[in-house]
């Protein structure tokens, strides 16, 4: 077991009211079923500012380190480990559950869960996440990469395969949707980071997406970008009216829709999008709802029961749908050739919340590198 340094830096959060501060903190100790790795990148959400002033009032458990999921290297592995092992590079997943019941769960570093029982999980050993040059995860949460493959064939940088992240939840919708070669699948709002993350995903995995959205400027611009990359698949562009009749007609023209994947945020409560794009699946067509509305929708009652809808939700991911981004990418059917991500130091918090915040649409990324001075 290779040895820990004597202390390490780390973004903590002791008040919503004061905001977070870099202190210098002992190291993370090895417990079994766990490891203890060294952050290289770690993704800053675009409402990272609201999650760690209070504003959303996201269960948190104070003092803590700040930060979710991360690329990050092997340090030291507990003795029970059976196939991570001191300098591998791998991707931290930050979806903590509960070992005797995986229904308990919290966010690494961002929420606490909203039971009593996933309440214990950050409170204890799970507290802190991965704004930090250091960070203890359980042994499951760690899925070894191709280092190899990613960094020197493919020619990745650690914030490049940052964007990984980023596919984990909306392919835990396509997952939940079962989606396959040849599904046609809608995706609304998809101009989004997540939405335009799962137009990625869902033409990796094989399907013909169709991508809606108010802004034709940034539907073209995904459509002219993924095209080339995915030259097999058709790509279909859908500006939203607002008005059901007219998006209704609109997508009927484009032939059946098999599955909607809606990353809706929680402006787009009154929304139309909803109600149309169900209207338009076919006969035993599929829904899965993954994004941010926190109140009630319309939905075509009849239209659901006659034509044999499924609606469901998903909230994250499991963890066949980490597999299987790490096997798509690896393997070179998901390309993650984007733009280089915005990186900042630790103790640049402001200004990197502010930056996430300034940039919440595709291919957009900012991250921290805590080794950065």
């Amino acid at each position: 077991m290779a040895s820990l340094p004597d202390s390490h830096r780390a973004l903590t959060l002791s008040s919503v009211e004061t905001g977070p501060e870099v202190k210098r903190l002992g190291p993370p100790s090895l417990l079994p079923g766990s490891t203890v790795v060294q952050i290289l990148s770690s993704p800053v959400l675009s409402y990272a500012a609201k999650v760690y002033t209070g504003a959303l009032q996201y269960p948190l458990c104070l003092p803590m380190t700040i930060g979710g999921s991360a690329i990050a290297r092997v340090v030291a592995v507990g003795s029970d480990a059976t196939r991570l092992s001191p300098g591998q590079l791998v991707l931290v997943d930050s979806m903590i559950r509960g070992r005797d019941d995986p229904t308990q769960a919290i966010l690494l570093g961002v929420h606490g869960g909203l039971s009593e029982g996933a309440a214990r999980l950050m409170q204890g050993d799970w507290r802190d996440g991965s704004c930090a040059e250091l960070a203890r995860l359980p042994l499951e949460n760690v899925h070894v990469l191709d280092e190899e493959t990613l960094t020197k064939t493919q020619g990745h940088s650690v914030h490049h395969l940052a964007y990984l992240l980023r596919l984990l939840v909306p392919m835990g919708g396509l997952v939940e949707l079962d989606v396959q070669t040849g599904d046609r699948v809608v995706i609304a709002p998809a101009t989004g980071q997540f939405g335009g993350a799962a137009v990625e995903a869902a033409l990796a995995l094989g399907a013909d997406v169709v991508i809606c959205g108010r802004r034709r400027h940034a539907l073209d611009h995904m459509k002219h970008s993924l095209a080339p990359v995915y030259p097999q698949a058709r790509i279909d562009v859908v500006v939203l009216s607002g008005t059901v009749d007219t998006d209704v007609a609109t997508l009927h023209a484009l032939g059946p829709m098999d599955k909607f994947l809606d990353f809706s945020p929680a402006a787009a409560a009154g929304s139309t999008h909803i109600t149309s794009i169900l209207m338009a699946l076919r006969k035993g067509g599929r829904a899965c709802l993954m994004g941010g509305i926190t109140g009630s929708v319309a939905i075509p009652y009849q239209v659901v029961m006659f034509n044999d809808l499924h609606i469901g939700g998903k909230f994250m991911y499991e963890r066949d749908a980490v597999h299987k981004v790490i096997s798509l990418v690896q393997g070179g059917r998901l390309r993650i050739d984007l733009p280089h991500p915005k990186v900042f130091a630790l103790h640049e918090w402001e200004s990197a919340f502010k930056s996430a915040e300034e940039s919440p649409g595709w291919r957009q990324m900012v991250v921290f590198d805590p080794s950065r001075e």
